[in-house]
């Protein structure tokens, strides 16, 4: 696969939420009116994508009378060590990536800083990866091989510490978390916690082309335990 771009690396500048949504005891910004710079988003940030029903958060990613639209959250406190964890069912649509990351700075530069868990719609793969100061590191797991689905409610987590990340699934097939992956690459800024469900214009990334449905990514839990 071509890795020219994570899913999630390509908003040059973060433009300012216009409105909030309460969730998991945290006040989310919700992005609303713009698109992410670069070649690889085709679809404009729309509040009302985003919503609860009951307890779990709801992502929609969507196209009504040839316009692409999709959701996005991310925590108003920046972070950097500690342990992420959530528990996801990914829109699963071709050509759509559902994600649970860290983000700071400005793409490919060397004030940018991420740690991906994205999940990519027409395949059964979890994308990972880890930019520092603007260069990546990314590597793909396939969940069959831990008895998970991405288009189930599944367990992933990453944890980030001193000298490095891991990234974690809940194996069915183990029945407890197991380490998939580790990157012994510091992390050193700060970043802000995001999720998002959108539709990319990259047929590499996923190695899907987007069918055109409406995509649903459905977050029902989250424990976060930040160390600092």
């Amino acid at each position: 696969m071509k890795y020219l771009f994570a899913g999630c690396v390509l908003a040059s500048v973060l433009s300012s939420p216009a409105s909030a949504l309460s969730w998991n005891n945290i006040n989310w910004q919700v992005s609303d009116g713009w698109r992410n710079g670069g070649a690889e988003f085709d679809c404009t940030w729309r509040a009302a994508n985003a919503w609860q029903e009951g307890s779990t958060l709801v992502l929609h990613a969507k196209v009504e009378n040839g316009a692409k639209s999709c959701a996005e959250v991310r925590s108003p406190s920046y972070m950097r060590r500690g342990r992420y964890e959530v528990t996801m069912q990914a829109g699963a649509v071709p050509g759509t990536i559902s994600s649970f990351f860290t983000y700071a700075g400005q793409a490919g530069t060397s004030s940018h800083y991420e740690v991906d868990i994205e999940l990519m719609g027409g395949t059964n793969l979890l994308h990972t990866n880890v930019w520092i100061a603007g260069q990546q590191s990314p590597q793909d797991i396939q969940l069959a091989n831990y008895g998970m689905a991405l288009w189930n409610l599944e367990r992933y987590a990453f944890e980030i510490d001193a000298t490095g990340v891991t990234w974690q699934v809940f194996s069915r097939t183990a029945n407890k978390w197991v380490t998939v992956r580790r990157a012994n690459k510091p992390v050193t800024g700060y970043m802000q916690l995001f999720m998002n469900n959108w539709i990319s214009a990259n047929p590499q990334f996923p190695p899907s082309i987007y069918s055109g449905k409406p995509a649903y990514a459905k977050y029902t839990a989250l424990v976060l335990r930040p160390t600092e």
